[in-house]
């Protein structure tokens, strides 16, 4: 059975309810957001919570965030008011990406937003020669990492300045210009210099796009400026922090920059309408790095359906009441409080219920709507964890454990691993009355590239003592990655790779977890 048939069986199967949307308080049908991603996946749901894919959840109309990590981050912001379909094939969007020096890419599918709304605007072409030393202000701002401005020295000399910094920015006469430039908030300033004892080195960005003519972007300024491809531009390849760089202006006078912080990554984006597509790409001093992005394999990598959906309604009681409900077909699952009703689409489910040490267990088919009583009788389950590294802590519903093997009540929960050195990473566990389970997760390093970005000073006015911002160029903190399966390809430094590995042991259990065909989990 093909990717696609498979996910339309899950479409038909089951849905998972989250917490944050009670069903139980009344009979309302909730609109459906399905993530169709690879398996194993995990998928961040912004204010909802984390899941591993594929899954469907029932949630209140509204608007929701979706980020996937791995290789390739994709970030997909839609508009749920009914049944909806995204679509995620990270492999297909970093196919699509091509160049050198890509460390990272990030896919954004934002449906409330277009990012070649500036094409309202006239773009900065044809541009100009400039004669003599001196440049033509594009009067552009970029605030991050650094703050930056960007101008020109003719059609195929366009730089990107970072403030308090010696620049060499092209030749007169058969001599350099190096230039002492500012930057703030509405323009650029330079001042002639002379015996610089560092001058920023350059590299040279080459972008193309598949098709031709869309926005590009450098370090997050599209909401500032516009470019289309195919363009090039200089950017700065600053490979470590330089302290005390000293030249001489007009007069005499010398001019010394404390610190030149470290700026050898820059944040490439192309975009089309609702997408955006970003490559980090790390530079070196006198290199050229040529970037393609195929928008065309994006948009099919990355889109969003809206289909009608058909479902029951399954009403759940217990004696005694207010027991804790999870319904799962072993892999969509959903939670609330008895007495509570569930609207689920077609399909072999299994109810447990659980309150306090006593619990219960019964199996389902939905083909009608159905009502089910469970009886509450004491049981337990067991739970063995084993992490990679060996070292890292277990948060249990929030409350460190010491302990790997434990005896619990059956039902929901949580399990959060904390190590130094690794990302964090959760995720959740159902148990079944008198079910035995080994789950063992390995945990992903942590990024070797962070930016660390410090705010600049309230009036955007850049003084002689360097720059207001420290930089460390690494990937920003909010574009760490997730993991990725095994033997996927990665770029840049090898990263461990995360997956979970889940295995039931054999055991008693007096209710089978089955998947959405109906087959007993193993």
């Amino acid at each position: 059975m093909n990717k696609k048939a498979l996910f339309i069986v899950f479409l038909l199967v089951g849905l998972f309810i989250p917490q944050a949307y009670p069903i139980g308080e009344s009979h309302e049908k909730p609109g459906y957001l399905f993530v169709d991603a690879p398996a194993g996946l995990v998928a961040d749901i912004r204010g909802v919570g984390s899941y591993i894919t594929p899954v469907g959840l029932a949630l209140p109309p509204g608007n929701y965030t979706l980020r996937i990590g791995g290789n390739v981050t994709v970030v997909a912001k839609v508009s749920m008011t009914s049944e909806t379909v995204i679509h995620v094939n990270p492999g297909a969007i970093e196919d699509a990406v091509s160049g050198d020096g890509i460390v990272s890419i990030r896919a954004i599918l934002n449906e409330s937003a277009n990012y070649s709304r500036e094409r309202l605007n006239p773009p900065f072409n044809p541009l100009q020669e400039i004669p003599g030393c001196g440049f033509g202000d594009l009067y552009i701002n970029i605030p991050k990492p650094v703050p930056m401005g960007l101008v020109e020295r003719g059609p195929m000399d366009v730089y990107l300045i970072p403030n308090g910094t010696f620049l060499h920015l092209g030749d007169s006469k058969g001599q350099p210009c190096i230039e002492y430039v500012r930057v703030n908030a509405i323009s650029t300033h330079m001042e002639s210099v002379s015996n610089a004892t560092y001058v920023v080195p350059w590299a040279r960005l080459e972008i193309n796009s598949v098709p031709g003519n869309l926005t590009f972007y450098v370090n997050g300024g599209h909401n500032r400026y516009i470019f289309y491809t195919p363009m090039g531009l200089y950017v700065p390849a600053i490979l470590r922090d330089v302290h005390n760089a000293t030249a001489v202006a007009f007069g005499g006078k010398t001019i010394r920059v404390p610190l030149i912080r470290r700026l050898d990554a820059h944040w490439v984006g192309v975009a089309r309408d609702h997408y955006l597509v970003e490559s980090l790409v790390k530079v070196t001093p006198n290199g050229t790095y040529r970037i393609n992005v195929n928008m065309d394999k994006v948009e099919l990598a990355l889109r969003i359906e809206r289909k009608p959906l058909k479902v029951l309604p399954l009403k759940v009681d217990s004696r005694p009441e207010n027991a804790s409900i999870v319904v799962t077909n072993g892999v969509l699952r959903a939670f609330s409080t008895t007495p509570a009703t569930f609207f689920l689409p077609p399909g072999n489910y299994t109810v447990i219920a659980s309150k306090g040490n006593l619990s219960a267990c019964e199996s389902v088919v939905m083909g009608n709507a159905s009502n089910l009583l469970l009886k509450l009788h004491p049981a337990s389950a067991t739970l063995e964890i084993v992490t990679h590294p060996d070292n890292a802590t277990v948060l249990l519903n929030g409350k460190e454990v010491e302990v790997r093997n434990l005896t619990l009540s059956p039902g929901r929960y949580n399990i959060t691993l904390k190590a130094p050195g690794y990302l964090n990473r959760s995720m959740e566990v159902i148990l079944a009355p008198n079910e035995s389970r080994k789950i063992e997760i390995e945990l992903e390093e942590e990024p070797a590239m962070v930016v660390v970005i410090h705010p600049s000073n309230d009036t955007g006015e850049i003084v002689s003592n360097g720059s207001n911002a420290s930089v460390d160029t690494r990937i920003p903190i909010d574009t760490q990655t997730s993991p990725a399966t095994p033997g996927s390809a990665t770029r840049g430094s090898q990263n461990g790779s995360l997956w979970i590995k889940m295995a039931l042991l054999a055991g008693n259990r007096g209710c089978v977890l089955s998947d959405a065909e109906g087959r007993e989990v193993r």
